[in-house]
């Protein structure tokens, strides 16, 4: 185990698991505890479960379950030792030195974002004293970015030169392996040479939603191609997992309760530059299942603000269903023809910008505006594009009240019958090779496994229930591997004379699916402290492995009885085995 049990008992103590997810999710009273709609999957209707006394979390929808240090490396998507730093840190508890080297992981992550700060400080000061740099600031301001969104974004610029950061880097310390697995040089086509990946370029370090500089992206100066580059995929940075400010956007994304999404650099600055401190950029127009997840956590409502020219264009728009079928409302704005956010916010000021907001449209009625724009809702042909371009959005919607209101809404405008457009959308559904819902049942379980978990749960419950069940039953009588396990560590937990409880057997296991076994039965409430009732369930337990027993000695008495049967050579030792197996099986019948 890598944190003592004091340590981490010290800590979960001082994070309540429901003030913890209530900043993540909205949390409704439910009993003696809360429920809320599962943050790990999508559903209408809470299946997702808290429980204050037992401090454990489940969702009855998924599985997902455990304590507060599970559910914080869920969510957040860390390892066990990360969430443990992130509580302490929000505890307040010191987490001792010689424990953090215990994670070389940890370890090699701290080191990068150690060296991507150092980068970004090297890149802002030589923004402010190389030749280039005031032209470079000139150029800022010329965009409408001012001096408070460079020192807040910490703006920097990539020298045009080939290595100067790599001798910079490597007479700090670093080899050159460090540097081209964080993305920052890379080998020359000259062997044995190492260059710079950014060169002359404005660099934004992109940030992760705790703050720490995670990759970087440089902008060229002028019209070169690519115009823009994103550091190469690392231990720390994938584009796809992340959204550009959002370290800066997220209190305000959750009091406001949505969420501005713009495309680039240029435009989230300006955006949060003019008031708007719930905008975040996806940094490419489709947004990932990841990102969308990302926006779950903070919203439900989501307003996209693309340039003119990708709103416009319909592969954008049908990437952006995946939010209607992660539940999210959306909405889009409309802007002018040639125009980005940055352009109209500069141009127009921010209580245009709020118009646009207030006037925005729904995705489905603003994908409509779009094809009756573009295609003749006159002609036959003109309603089949329509129809075929639509398909896709009106299959993600999972409400059938909604769905059946905007078939009747696109039957009215396009004269069509709603039974019509019913066919195409079903004949669509048959060919998705995706299911919403699985209809297989899994099959119920034997009557032992239940049993042991009931005698699990009672066991973490009680000391003594833990005690008279390990007198009675062995680890390995426990059919399942996993509970098998969680029992060892509860003997082994024994043996060391402390205190059972499911907290302490999550952290000593740190196993995901043991954590979520234990949260379902310790929150299904089949725990019992009726000694006849245990006592039922050792039997329940025993019986089985006695009769697997007798099913085994039976196997073997069969093999031996054939070895007869055939003439063949019989061992002496054969006819002792054969009788002790008849002596067994009659003590067997006689229990």
């Amino acid at each position: 185990m890598r944190f003592s049990s004091e340590l981490l008992e010290e800590i979960r103590n001082r994070c309540d698991i429901v003030d913890i997810i209530s900043e993540y999710v909205p949390l409704k009273p439910a009993g003696k505890g809360f429920k809320a709609l599962c943050p790990f999957h999508e559903e209408k209707t809470p299946s997702f479960m808290i429980s204050t006394e037992k401090q454990l979390f489940h969702c009855f929808g998924c599985g997902e379950g455990g304590n507060v240090f599970n559910f914080v490396m869920k969510f957040e998507k860390v390892d066990f030792f990360e969430s443990v730093k992130m509580l302490a840190k929000k505890a307040g508890v010191i987490l001792p030195a010689d424990e953090k080297k215990e994670n070389l992981l940890y370890r090699q992550k701290e080191r990068m974002y150690k060296l991507n700060s150092l980068t970004a400080n090297y890149f802002r000061e030589y923004l402010f004293r190389a030749p280039r740099g005031k032209k470079i600031i000139n150029y800022l301001k010329k965009r409408g970015i001012n001096d408070k969104t460079v020192e807040k974004y910490r703006l920097g610029y990539a020298p045009d030169k080939w290595d100067v950061l790599t001798n910079f880097l490597k007479k700090k310390g670093y080899s050159y392996e460090e540097l081209i697995k964080a993305g920052l040089i890379k080998k020359s086509k000259i062997e044995g040479k190492y260059i710079d990946y950014f060169r002359d370029r404005i660099i934004f370090p992109i940030f992760n939603v705790q703050g720490k500089i995670i990759g970087f992206g440089g902008r060229v100066l002028d019209d070169s191609l690519p115009k823009y580059i994103n550091s190469p995929e690392t231990l720390i940075y994938n584009k796809g997992s992340n959204l550009y400010s959002l370290n800066f956007a997220k209190e305000d994304i959750r009091k406001k309760n949505r969420v501005i999404v713009v495309e680039g650099y240029t435009d989230i600055l300006i955006v949060q530059q003019y008031g708007f401190n719930n905008g975040v950029a996806s940094l490419g127009t489709a947004l990932t299942t990841k990102q969308i997840e990302l926006i779950k956590r903070f919203t439900d409502t989501v307003i996209i603000a693309y340039d003119a020219d990708s709103a416009g264009n319909m592969a954008t728009l049908r990437s952006l269903d995946l939010l209607i079928k992660a539940g999210l409302e959306i909405k889009v704005i409309a802007l002018p023809q040639g125009n980005d956010p940055a352009d109209f916010l500069i141009k127009k000021g921010n209580k245009a910008f709020q118009s646009l907001i207030d006037s925005s449209l729904s995705l489905m009625n603003y994908k409509l505006k779009l094809l009756y724009a573009r295609h003749s809702i006159n002609t036959i042909e003109g309603k089949v594009k329509i129809i075929k371009e639509i398909l896709p959005t009106l299959n993600v919607i999972d409400n059938e009240v909604e769905l059946r209101a905007q078939i009747k809404k696109i039957s009215e405008e396009l004269k069509l019958s709603e039974e019509a457009i019913l066919i195409e959308l079903k004949k669509y559904k048959r060919g998705s090779k995706e299911f919403a819902h699985s209809v297989i049942k899994p099959h119920s379980e034997p009557g032992n496994v239940t049993a042991e978990k009931i005698l699990i749960g009672c066991m973490l419950e009680d000391k003594k229930i833990a005690q008279n069940v390990l007198k009675s039953l062995k680890v390995e009588d426990f059919t399942v591997l996993l509970h098998r396990e969680i029992v060892s560590t509860i003997e082994r937990l024994l043996k060391d004379d402390k205190e059972i409880n499911s907290q302490k057997v999550i952290d000593c296991l740190d196993n995901d699916k043991a954590a979520k076994l234990i949260s379902r039965i310790l929150m299904e409430e089949v725990i019992t402290f009726d000694e006849k009732v245990i006592t039922g369930y050792i039997n329940t337990v025993n019986n089985f492995k006695l009769v697997q027993e007798k099913k085994n000695l039976e196997k073997k008495a069969k093999i031996l009885d054939e070895k007869i049967k055939k003439s063949e050579k019989i061992e002496e030792n054969d006819l002792k085995e054969l009788g002790e197996i008849a002596q067994q099986l009659k003590t067997r019948n006689m229990n």
